[in-house]
């Protein structure tokens, strides 16, 4: 158990947590509280009284470490304006500024211009190697990450040619990136081979999608294949997958296809929502809303995202069979329910009122009120009626387009029949 000085955010005591612990209590006002979110309040209340260094140094980490990269380099940005010659500093929010780029404006290239300002400072406050070449291995992650980056987007959308021409580039800056890392002397062994499988990958993706929207001049192909030769050679020709871990983001770009195709799905929404209103209020069977409900809900835009961000770009195909399923189900059930109507029926001096959903029961002076439900057997339609004493009838109704009529069953059987007034 390590426990760390921390401050409650309900009462703000300082407090003792313990990090293994997800939840815990605080001891002076009993309230519940998140123990990473008790010791980040810690540090922004140190940091807030006392702006130091070290203080900047802590929160970054703990912003870095979170993946929260926009807070990360917000936090360091601050460390710089107090020490600019610190090269962790330096180093991180070149990689923090990497990392939060929307894919409009990626920016590749300041984790690599990070590195090289964070190796000089190293060199001349005489970092071991070992430090250095941690450095190198952690921008060579976040450049990993950013080239896989781009994978995602380039395979879960359709690139017009200035998109392309822009996926193609920042691939290349990620081959840029790692060919500088390859240029930087005294690398451990296992680091330079790494490199040196990444930048194989790297060409062979840009060889790969050179024959897209966008093509590469015959020159510059020539010039990747004899740098592939070269590596192949470095590499005893093996063209394997390096070590850098990635965990895969779909991200979808917006461009003149996705817009059009989104203004459909909206306009899909609209009429699909109208209809969907139109069988609550003519008070459909629960499982007939639920269909429309569904069919609205798989033409909104954002649920897509969605779906496709969390299993992976499979789901566009998914989404399109569903969403026809779904509205070819709704299309025969519309065709082949008949329309809730307002009408009376009548059988020698009893009369049945169906209205949006509401029965009405009259015999004389008796009168006795419910609702009613649509339902649909066997290509037959059904009444169900419950009325306020809480007993219940089921009707089937014949539409003979005249009006239709309606047959009282009990038992399984048909034993009154009410005809439409005109």
């Amino acid at each position: 158990m390590k426990l760390v000085a921390a401050k409650c955010p309900s009462c703000g005591a300082n407090i003792k947590v313990d990090t293994s612990l997800k939840f815990t209590k605080c001891e002076y006002c009993d309230s519940q509280i998140v123990v990473e979110e008790a010791v980040e309040n810690l540090l922004k209340v140190e940091l807030k009284d006392s702006p130091t260094l070290d203080n900047y140094l802590k929160l970054g980490e703990r912003y870095y470490n979170n993946r929260e990269f926009g807070e990360a380099y917000n936090a360091y940005s601050k460390a710089e304006e107090i020490e600019p010659d610190n090269p962790i500093v330096v180093l991180r929010k070149g990689i923090a500024r990497s990392m939060i780029s929307e894919y409009n404006n990626f920016d590749v290239n300041s984790a690599t211009y990070g590195l090289k300002n964070a190796l000089d400072l190293m060199k001349k406050m005489k970092f071991s190697h070992d430090e250095m070449d941690d450095s190198i291995d952690e921008v060579g992650s976040c450049l990993y990450a950013s080239y896989k980056y781009l994978l995602d987007v380039y395979r879960n959308n359709k690139l017009d040619k200035d998109q392309t021409k822009g996926y193609i580039n920042r691939l290349e800056a990620c081959l840029d990136g790692f060919v500088y890392l390859d240029s930087i002397e005294d690398k451990g062994k296992a680091l330079d081979e790494k490199i040196v499988l990444t930048i194989l990958e790297i060409i062979n993706s840009i060889i790969d999608n050179s024959n897209g929207n966008y093509h590469l001049s015959t020159s510059y192909l020539n010039k990747l294949k004899d740098m592939k030769k070269n590596y192949l050679e470095r590499s005893g020709n093996r063209d394997v997958k390096p070590k850098y871990n990635y965990s895969e983001k779909v991200v979808e770009v917006d461009n003149k296809k996705t817009k059009f195709y989104n203004i459909l799905s909206y306009v899909m929404v609209f009429f699909l929502g109208i209809l969907l209103l139109g069988s609550i209020f003519n008070s459909e069977s629960f499982w007939v809303i639920l269909l429309w409900l569904l069919a609205t809900l798989s033409f909104v835009p954002y649920f897509k995202s969605l779906l496709i961000k969390k299993f992976g770009s499979n789901m566009k195909t998914i989404v399109l069979i569903i969403r026809v399923v779904l509205v070819v189900i709704c299309l025969i059930l519309l065709g082949t329910t008949p329309m809730v109507f307002e009408n009376t029926f009548k059988s020698d001096n009893i009369a049945i009122v169906l209205k949006e959903g509401k029965y009405t029961y009259k015999d004389g002076d008796t009168i006795i009120r419910g609702t009613y439900q649509w339902d649909s057997k066997n290509n037959k339609y059904y009444i169900n009626v419950e009325d306020e004493n809480s007993n219940k009838y089921t009707y089937e109704y014949y539409d003979n387009g005249e009006g239709g009529r309606l047959c009282l069953y009990e038992t399984d059987k048909c034993t009154k029949i009410y005809l439409p007034v005109d």
